[in-house]
């Protein structure tokens, strides 16, 4: 911000970068190659066994990994759970549960075909060209299509995932997001 003609005083300018890092991400190198100055993280306590066996249960219970991976249980058909604490702030996690964005990131879409003998297959799209579709089916199966031999190729940008806010207690879900929040990819889900 500054190179690109922000002005205050060095308080001023930590402030702001503390409320970007809180709430926007980690904070990067400047200019300089020096990172900027930031609050110290909170620091919560870890999870006990009782809390983790909790957090698991609710994944399994509220169905959560008929669309989504933890480890190597789960769909792909949504996000891979496994490391979401370390991509996700505990904040950024409760509004995906009580008010899932409306709009799918485009790493995360899915396509819905109809093949030339009229079968639906739906999954997530992994990549595509002019001519060639890849996706992961319901079935966790890698497949692949040629565009000229469907009827339908559509990319689905709506989430279909619900909100959970009536869907657990106010105590589940804030021990949900505290297990999810614990993921950060150095520890067996």
């Amino acid at each position: 911000m500054v190179a690109r003609g922000a002005q205050g005083t060095q308080d001023e300018l930590d402030n702001v970068m503390t409320y970007l890092t809180a709430n926007f991400g980690k904070p990067l190198a400047g200019a300089d190659g020096v990172k900027p100055k930031v609050a110290p993280a909170v620091n919560e306590k870890p999870l006990s066994e009782a809390e983790i066996a909790k957090g698991r249960e609710l994944l399994t219970a509220k169905g959560c990994l008929s669309c989504h991976r933890m480890g190597d249980t789960g769909s792909y058909a949504g996000p891979d759970l496994s490391t979401i604490g370390a991509r996700r702030s505990g904040d950024e996690i409760r509004a995906s549960l009580v008010s899932p964005k409306k709009d799918v990131s485009p790493e995360n879409r899915a396509v819905e075909l109809i093949a030339s003998d009229g079968k639906t297959i739906t999954g997530r799209l992994l990549r595509h060209d002019g001519f060639t579709v890849q996706m992961m089916d319901s079935n966790n199966q890698l497949r692949s299509f040629q565009k000229a031999n469907l009827r339908k190729f559509e990319i689905v940008t709506t989430n279909p995932m619900t909100s959970y806010v009536n869907q657990m207690s106010a105590q589940d879900l804030t021990g949900l997001v505290r297990y999810l929040s614990s993921l950060k990819g150095n520890e067996k889900p």
